[in-house]
């Protein structure tokens, strides 16, 4: 009698061979999975909230002080100035704005001949860093220069004699560079801070009688010195 055997088919012999092998690779190749997803960095935040990042603007106004000069070389001290900036984040912290400043300095001595008003409207290119020093302060150096027409009216006459005065105009040019802290004082949207700057004034001036330039007057004088700015600002 022949014995007959029936054989298994190859399928399914590999199917039984492959089947408990897929089975026990299974977990391992889960547990890599979630191992390497837990082992991501978590996105850094950043340290600070205010918005001063590429892209963001900033809109300011402040009252300052600095030094002022008198035409015809009388250097007269103190002048106010209000000032309005605003800016733009070509990249993180760093900014590149324009400054428009308004300024007013008196010299009121009449007892010794000396009375000087003078008007000055200036506007220029400013550029500014915002350094974190935490979440909410901040440490903003800043360089610019600003160039406009002055007005003057100052006193001629002599101590004790009837008073004159003489209208005296040109163009003033200044350059100031600082540094000072800023608070962030409303989260992502206002600051408030003062920069201590060294500025230097150049001007021009001329003589006016009568509407008219009076040749032979031009005088230039200039002054270096400490000036304070405080300023409020909006981000956005």
């Amino acid at each position: 009698m022949k014995n007959k055997q029936r054989l298994m088919p190859a399928k399914a012999v590999l199917l039984f061979v492959l089947l408990p092998l897929i089975i026990a690779l299974t977990p391992f190749t889960t547990c890599s999975a979630q191992t390497l997803d837990v082992t991501k960095a978590p996105a850094k935040k950043k340290a600070y909230t205010l918005k001063i990042n590429k892209g963001d603007y900033w809109i300011g106004g402040g009252l300052g002080l600095t030094g002022s000069v008198a035409p015809m070389g009388q250097y007269i001290g103190t002048a106010a100035q209000l000032s309005a900036k605003g800016g733009y984040h070509f990249f993180d912290k760093f900014s590149v704005g324009v400054s428009l400043t308004a300024g007013i300095s008196i010299s009121d001595k009449k007892s010794k001949g000396i009375y000087t008003r003078g008007i000055s409207l200036l506007v220029g290119p400013i550029v500014q860093y915002m350094i974190p020093l935490s979440k909410t302060v901040f440490l903003a150096p800043i360089v610019g220069a600003t160039w406009g027409p002055i007005s003057v009216k100052s006193m001629t006459s002599q101590p004790g004699a009837p008073e004159q005065y003489v209208k005296i105009k040109g163009h003033a040019f200044c350059q100031l560079a600082g540094i000072g802290p800023f608070f962030e004082v409303i989260p992502e949207k206002a600051s408030f801070g003062a920069q201590i700057l060294v500025s230097s004034l150049q001007q021009t001036t001329t003589l006016h009688a009568n509407g008219n330039e009076v040749p032979g007057t031009k005088v230039k004088d200039s002054k270096s010195g400490p000036a304070l700015n405080v300023e409020f600002r909006l981000h956005f």
